[in-house]
């Protein structure tokens, strides 16, 4: 996560996933915002939804409405702003900044687990995703994922993991589909949600005693975000992944 994407229509999805899924439950949640610092990159830049209340405010009216004061009124792009909110009542949030080095990271994720020993769910928001063969932990770029070892700890010491994922070049369906079996078998759950949307897809390894609720919620999250004026039901590909399409096209 960067300052930089604060607010765009990602970061929408993102918040009204977490609020949808979580919020009706009750559960605690911890936020690893794995924040890098700024690129001077044009990425963030998607915020015209803003400018379109009638399409888009319906998915989370007060998500909508506080986003748009912060980003466009106060012209705040920063993750403070979320976490000083009441938009997430029941979480805590690992805040500094994570950074290619390796002994700096070992402790940036020693101080995670402690903050989140109390969580019923750890959300990982890295820059890219989930780590890839050619990016070694500590080295150049190494911080814009989340390694497989620290997903592990989350999810052993009790949580169920949420994690962000931005799509690669390669076919969707197929790359959500073997992501999400690597998941359940690295972490060891045996239920595993996706939830697509148009750039982003997020993976949900779950607690066995998370399951049930979680499958009451999609209910609701499958009827509310799903892809402007679209009757087509969720596509289920395997190992028990939603795949929820849309959840806000722009």
């Amino acid at each position: 996560m960067k300052d930089q994407y604060f607010g765009d229509v990602n970061d929408f999805r993102k918040y009204g996933l977490l609020r949808n899924l979580l919020l009706p439950m009750q559960l605690k949640l911890g936020v690893c915002w794995m924040l890098t610092p700024g690129d001077g990159r044009s990425d963030g830049k998607f915020l015209s939804y803003l400018e379109h209340p009638q399409r888009f405010q319906h998915f989370d009216p007060p998500l909508f409405q506080w986003l748009k004061s912060v980003v466009v009124h106060a012209n705040d792009r920063r993750v403070a702003r979320i976490e000083a909110s009441d938009l997430f009542p029941n979480a805590i949030f690992q805040s500094p900044y994570l950074i290619d080095n390796g002994s700096q990271r070992s402790q940036y994720f020693a101080e995670c687990s402690k903050m989140f020993r109390q969580c019923d769910v750890v959300f990982f928001d890295p820059d890219n995703g989930v780590e890839i063969s050619s990016v070694k932990k500590g080295g150049r770029n190494s911080a814009k994922f989340v390694f497989w070892d620290e997903l592990f700890a989350a999810y052993s010491a009790g949580a169920s993991v949420l994690v962000y994922q931005h799509f690669p070049r390669l076919e969707r369906t197929k790359f959500i589909a073997d992501l999400a079996s690597q998941l359940g078998l690295k972490l060891g759950a045996r239920s595993v949600f996706t939830f697509r949307t148009p750039h982003v897809v997020f993976l949900l390894a779950a607690q066995d005693r998370h399951v049930s609720g979680f499958r009451r919620e999609l209910g609701t999250i499958e009827k509310v975000w799903r892809t402007d004026g679209s009757r087509t039901k969720p596509q289920i590909v395997p190992a028990e992944c939603h795949i929820i399409e849309g959840i806000g096209q722009l």
